[in-house]
């Protein structure tokens, strides 16, 4: 700690160094002071605070920016708009939910079509059930053929068309192709054709059985 007799002494010799001096070169020295210390006080508070001035300033026009933003979607989202809003977003969930109701309910209606229609069981079963039916009606198949066709997916059609031709008493025959008609599968009985060259008919018909893929 400096006491007051130091610090008289040391103003003492400042002030006998400036009387040694000239009066210009005291000047000269204020001067240069007076250079030093403003350079310092730009260098450490002039600057400092003009960063802290631009800071501040970017800062507020961030804010500025994020209020006016804020300002435009609720202008833009009034409480009436997002009431219309919420219930349009209910309408389509609603709309949503029915069509995935109706999709399912199809998918459903179709795979117990694609059962009911066509597979290879079904089909083993009813050229079965055609020789069963015959023996049954007391006909007799004279000649059985079939063609396949390759079903559009997901789309009903042709899946296999039978020719038959069989011979037996006309009551009979009709008999036949009435039952044959109420098979489980999906079937188109055409192009029938009959004559009686003796004591029994002669037939000849075309089965269309009709399927799908799924």
């Amino acid at each position: 700690m400096v006491s007051s007799t130091n610090k008289k002494d040391l103003f003492t010799q400042i002030d006998e160094f400036f009387a040694q001096k000239k009066s210009s070169e005291v000047t000269m020295f204020y001067i240069v002071a007076a250079m030093v210390i403003a350079y310092l006080v730009y260098q450490f508070i002039y600057l400092e605070t003009d960063r802290q001035f631009t800071q501040t300033q970017n800062q507020i026009r961030q804010i500025k920016q994020k209020i006016n933003k804020e300002r435009n979607y609720l202008a833009m989202n009034t409480p009436q708009k997002v009431a219309m809003l919420r219930k349009v977003v209910e309408q389509k969930k609603k709309a949503f939910d029915d069509a995935l109701y109706k999709i399912s309910y199809v998918d459903n209606t179709l795979t117990e079509l694609s059962y009911l229609l066509f597979d290879d069981e079904n089909w083993a079963k009813f050229v079965d059930n055609i020789s069963a039916l015959a023996k049954k009606n007391h006909v007799e198949i004279k000649e059985i053929g079939n063609k396949f066709y390759n079903p559009t997916y997901q789309k009903i059609t042709h899946v296999v068309v039978v020719d038959v031709k069989s011979r037996g008493r006309f009551t009979d025959m009709m008999k036949f192709i009435n039952q044959i008609e109420e098979s489980p599968l999906v079937i188109d009985i055409d192009r029938l054709k009959m004559h009686k060259p003796d004591d029994k008919v002669l037939s000849e018909f075309r089965i269309a059985v009709w399927g799908m893929k799924y």
